[in-house]
């Protein structure tokens, strides 16, 4: 079942939403939880030292027991150092001993003393969190030291950073002042993303509807693609045709034979191979985002290395080879051209006909032509190879990519039939190197 675009960008639409909506929750919940631990580390920090100044100064253990008077004044004086502060004091076993305030303010009267070794252990420079007797199920940066009496260890002081009241008063600004600032960050960061992301979108869709209608003029203008796959098809039979013979036939036919055989197959593959080469470079230049490189050469010696490298030197007459006029254009595109109207020239000549290649100046335009004895061209191809909009059912691949290289370049293209002869010429800008 198929998809119209605007469905299909609409999706892409609900996608691309989606998925920064969801960045935004990401973003927010890493926010507060990267300030909550930069809170909590750094308060705990700064505090580190509270339990062990009241265990060596005001502690409450002494020789004869634990001193309830004493204790309520290091509560009052950890109070006004510290109002978040709330002080506990623990026997060996970590059972609350005293405490400030109302006992049923007392949820849990035992606090787990493996945090508070951890903590002991790490000199108070490790991010750790302990319980809180006052609300056991949700655990509390603090502050703790060991209390030593003349006969060993006789309690802890055990001091959490941060009591009920300075949790609703802090948790009350953070409602009304920062988390506001927070949202606000996030939908404007939601916005500008959002807004660029449908930007480059809206970009994207338009491409692809040139892509389409590009595609759609193609096969309105001759159904070029349908037609081409009967030049695939035919030496794919062939070679599929002499592959089945050599397995068929195993052992029962000459060596010389089994070869010509191999060689058809290769040459059939071969063949194929060349064509969707040329689909593949037809369809990267008519590609609306295909730019091409240029720089300047001259064009008699490119000229001559394509004929060197096709083996065509000793059968082509050449003329004005000696020309040295420079041209601007992108080199292998340009090489391309010249390969491609070689190739052909020499593919539609008889035996025994001849070909010529001609450089010649006219102006500031250097002109080369190819000429060739053969078949005349059909009219269709004529007017399209010399402008015109109507594509011929089957235009050979090659001349497609030529004139859709020269239109790239600005250069024109001109093709013309006559009492056996083919001549197709091309008139390219030439420049002075000495400017």
């Amino acid at each position: 079942m198929s998809t119209s675009p605007f469905v299909l960008f609409r999706r892409i639409y609900l996608v691309v939403f989606l998925l920064i909506a969801l960045l935004g929750i990401v973003f927010t919940g890493i926010t507060y939880l990267a300030t909550t631990s930069f809170y909590e580390t750094s308060t705990q920090l700064l505090n580190k030292d509270v339990a062990s100044h009241i265990a060596r100064f005001t502690s409450p253990y002494g020789r004869e027991g634990f001193d309830r008077q004493k204790a309520d004044s290091v509560f009052y004086d950890a109070m006004v150092i510290s109002p978040s502060a709330e002080v506990y004091f623990l026997d060996t076993t970590g059972k609350v001993i005293y405490y400030h305030g109302a006992p049923t303010e007392i949820k849990s009267a035992m606090v787990s003393l493996a945090a508070i070794h951890e903590y002991l252990l790490s000199g108070g420079t490790k991010h750790i969190t302990g319980p809180d007797p006052r609300d056991p199920g949700h655990r509390k940066i603090f502050s703790a030291a060991a209390v030593e009496g003349e006969s060993g260890r006789v309690g802890y002081i055990y001091v959490v950073l941060g009591s009920q009241q300075y949790r609703s008063v802090t948790q009350m600004l953070y409602n009304s002042r920062i988390t506001p600032s927070v949202l606000v960050t996030v939908v404007v960061i939601l916005a500008i993303s959002l807004g660029v992301t449908m930007l480059y979108l809206k970009r994207m869709r338009v491409r692809f509807d040139e892509l389409v209608n590009a595609m759609g003029k193609r096969f309105r203008e001759g159904d070029f693609m349908v037609n081409l796959s009967h030049d695939l098809r035919t030496p794919l039979a062939i070679a599929r045709g002499y592959g089945e013979t050599l397995l068929l036939k195993k052992g029962e036919l000459p060596l010389s034979e089994e070869r010509a055989y191999m060689e058809l197959v290769v040459d059939n593959i071969r063949q194929v191979e060349g064509t969707v080469n040329q689909l593949f470079e037809l369809a990267k230049i008519e590609s609306p985002s295909f730019e091409a490189h240029r720089e300047p050469f001259v064009l008699s010696e490119m000229l001559g290395e394509v004929m060197r490298a096709v083996g065509a030197q000793q059968r082509i007459e050449q003329r004005g080879m000696e020309d040295g006029s420079w041209i601007e254009a992108d080199v292998a595109m340009m090489e391309r051209v010249l390969q491609n109207l070689v190739v052909n020239a020499m593919a539609y000549t008889p035996a025994g006909g001849w070909v010529a290649v001609s450089l010649f100046r006219e102006g500031d335009k250097l002109l080369f032509s190819i000429e060739n004895e053969g078949p005349p061209l059909a009219a269709g191809l004529l007017d399209w190879i010399n402008g015109g909009q109507v594509r011929p059912a089957r235009p050979a691949i090659g001349l497609t990519i030529v004139r859709k290289i020269l239109q790239l370049h600005g250069y024109r293209l001109r093709a013309e039939s006559r009492e056996g002869k083919n001549l197709f010429t091309v008139w390219m800008n030439t420049f002075d190197t000495h400017l």
